[in-house]
């Protein structure tokens, strides 16, 4: 059995972890740690990367599964109402960036076939790279993210026609260049009216009958399915696999699946998109480009340069404020991996000549390595710009979210206006107290807005608008982030700007209980623990327990800070840690054989085992004994603790074999 190809995938894999795991320390763009792997792995360094074709199919796939997750974003009606922005926009993007790279070229003397090649790759920006930026970001549904988007779409349309024209310019015919435009717009016009009949008729049967299973496996891989399926047919169209995933992921978009989709394809799509990256950077050739450096560097920062003016003046002439489209320029200046295909395939056709076709390559590739510091740093670049403007739909916003507050008196501040926020809202407004919210979702905030005043957009961390919204005059705070480490953040924000208000946290349990105390919060509110002591309340009641007696025994638990509640029992299902990556606190019971070391000893000094995991319980044949002190511990009995997995596993050992 020949392993090269595993060995290969394994190295990739391998130098990937220590890259990321480098560049996460560093707060980098994981995307330069995969470019940075493709470098050294590929020719240009070590070149232990033989097998190009494979690692490249699965780079492709990556790039199906990325834009098959961010069709699922866009429904078809939601793309209808997007068409003046990815006809008209897109369009004239893509016509106005290649014109002018075209005149640069033909001003340079370069043949007219490689001035139109480098114009129409450079006229496409990086689709990959950007949407993966806009996703981590969570800006896909911001307006500048809506604005990127709609290029994107357009320019992978565009990407499609430049593809079919290579052939036709190596024959140097017109009426093949035709036939080839032609028959590439039928074929797209004609897969889109497929693909939207069997979205709005096939599929949902479809994932009605597998979600009736109730097999995770079988849901994972109907979706796996679909999109590679999807990808395939635009393959053998000789259009883009990409736009493909794209189309399956928009006939899905309307799904009530589309949630769980978007979750269980995640896994496939960031690993496979990892070797996209990768491959992209093994294309880079450092030989030429030491040789070229100055040449390249220059093209590369014109190509930022010209793509970003044109782009901004473009996006404001369709009625975008100057800052959503100077960002939408920023995000979409770079060069894409059209671009690399595009050159590549002119490379078979020799319509450019090695060095050209290297120097191109470079400038590409050095672009898209630019794009992640662009994007994070847009917003300083635009403060550098314009100083007095504002940079963000939260700062356009801020001082208009002045104007509006300022009349709010011994109000209450929501931070948070999801569904307990919401909730919280509505029994204000009951009871006719003011309250203002501000949430960092721009599609709830406009719902919301619509029926409700004083709710608006904006990131609650942001100490400008805590101002803004009135702290200075509030009577209450209350914080209803789901992300701990946020809620943490507001709430010093708050707490800085104001000692005596108090401050309700809402969280998910009691992890973060202390933090978020010590962070300034007045009450911290953990759901799970609240709804369940709800529970227990009711419970007892129904059990005929004096509801004195009760309510005392609830105020004992809270007064304890849930130590009652801490932990539970692990299930097949059950991880060890939270969706942050947080341990969990989890309950253990732990049985005594006879050659135990604790045997013998009195229960007060079994309690004092451990400062970080507490005994819960003591059991002897069913009954309780952890209040009786003195009394020595013997075989058979069963010790109930809670804590980390971690550290219960260290005070397990301790306990059995001492």
């Amino acid at each position: 059995m020949d392993f090269s190809f595993y060995n290969q995938l394994l190295l990739i894999f391998a130098c990937s972890v220590m890259a990321i795991a480098v560049l996460n320390k560093l707060r980098m763009p994981p995307i330069l740690g995969y470019l940075a792997v493709g470098i050294i792995l590929g020719p240009a360094v070590s070149d232990s990367i033989a097998d190009y074709q494979t690692i490249a199919l699965l780079a492709e796939i990556g790039v199906v599964f990325l834009l098959f997750s961010i069709g699922l974003e866009f429904s078809f009606a939601q793309l209808t109402a997007m068409r003046r922005m990815v006809l008209g926009l897109g369009g004239a993007q893509v016509l106005s960036v290649t014109a002018v790279i075209f005149l640069v070229g033909w001003l340079l003397q370069l043949p007219v076939s490689i001035a139109l090649l480098a114009a129409a790759g450079m006229a496409l920006s990086s689709t990959a790279i950007v949407s993966k930026e806009l996703t981590e970001h969570n800006e896909l549904r911001t307006e500048h993210g809506q604005t990127t988007i709609a290029i994107l779409i357009f320019q992978d349309i565009a990407a499609v026609l430049f593809l079919t024209l290579i052939p036709a310019l190596g024959n140097d015919s017109y009426q093949a260049l035709g036939h080839a435009v032609l028959l590439a717009l039928g074929k797209s016009i004609g897969l889109f009216v497929a693909m939207l009949l069997i979205g709005k008729f096939l599929l949902p049967k479809l994932f009605h009958e597998v979600a009736t299973v109730r097999s995770q496996e079988l849901f994972l891989l109907t979706v796996l399915v679909i999109a590679l399926f999807a990808g395939w047919i635009t393959h053998f169209l000789s259009l883009s696999m990409a736009l493909g995933g794209f189309l399956a992921g928009m006939m899905l978009g309307e799904s009530h699946y589309r949630h769980q989709i978007e979750h269980d394809i995640r896994p496939f799509r960031d690993v496979l998109l990892g070797l996209f990256f990768v491959s992209v950077g093994a294309m880079l050739n450092l030989h030429l480009f030491v040789q070229n450096w100055f040449i390249i560097l220059i093209a590369t920062a014109s190509l930022l340069l010209v793509k970003s003016v044109l782009i901004t003046l473009l996006a404001q002439l369709f009625g975008q404020k100057r800052e959503t489209a100077l960002t939408t320029g920023l995000y979409l200046s770079q060069s894409g991996e059209f671009c690399l295909a595009l050159i590549a395939l002119a490379g078979k056709q020799q319509l450019v000549d090695q060095e050209t076709q290297s120097i191109l390559l470079a400038v590409s590739i050095l672009s898209m390595v630019t794009t992640p510091f662009l994007i994070r740093y847009s917003s300083l670049i635009i403060k550098w710009l314009f100083p007095q403007s504002p940079i963000t739909p939260a700062d356009t916003h801020e001082q208009e979210i002045a104007q509006l507050a300022h009349k709010l008196n011994q109000h209450t501040i929501i931070c948070g206006y999801g569904r307990v926020g919401q909730s919280i809202g509505r029994f204000l407004k009951q009871q006719q107290l003011p309250y203002t919210a501000l949430d960092d979702d721009p599609i709830r905030i406009k719902e919301a807005s619509i029926a409700e005043s004083h709710i608006y957009f904006g990131d609650c961390r942001r100490t400008e608008l805590l101002k803004a919204i009135g702290v200075g005059k509030a009577r209450l705070a209350i914080v209803c982030i789901d992300d701990p480490t946020q809620a943490i953040t507001i709430t010093k924000n708050i707490r800085s700007l104001r000692h005596d208000i108090p401050i309700i946290v809402r969280t998910r349990d009691d992890t973060y209980l202390d933090a978020l105390k010590s962070a300034g919060a007045t009450e911290v509110i953990p759901e799970v623990m609240e709804s369940s002591l709800m529970i227990i309340s009711h419970v007892l009641v129904m059990l005929d327990q004096p509801a004195i007696q009760v309510r005392k025994q609830i105020d004992q638990v809270r007064k304890d800070r849930y130590q009652l509640l801490h932990g539970y029992y692990q299930g097949e299902k059950s991880t060890l840690v939270d969706p942050k990556g947080k341990p969990r606190q989890i309950l253990h019971a732990i049985t005594l054989r006879e050659d135990a070391a604790c045997i013998n000893l009195p229960v007060s000094e079994l309690l004092q085992v451990s400062p970080t995991v507490e005994i819960q319980d003591i059991k002897r044949n069913d009954q309780s004994i952890a209040d009786q002190l003195d009394t020595p511990i013997q075989q058979g009995d069963c010790i109930l603790v809670s804590g980390l997995a971690e550290e219960i596993e260290q005070v397990e050992t301790l306990l059995l074999s001492g």
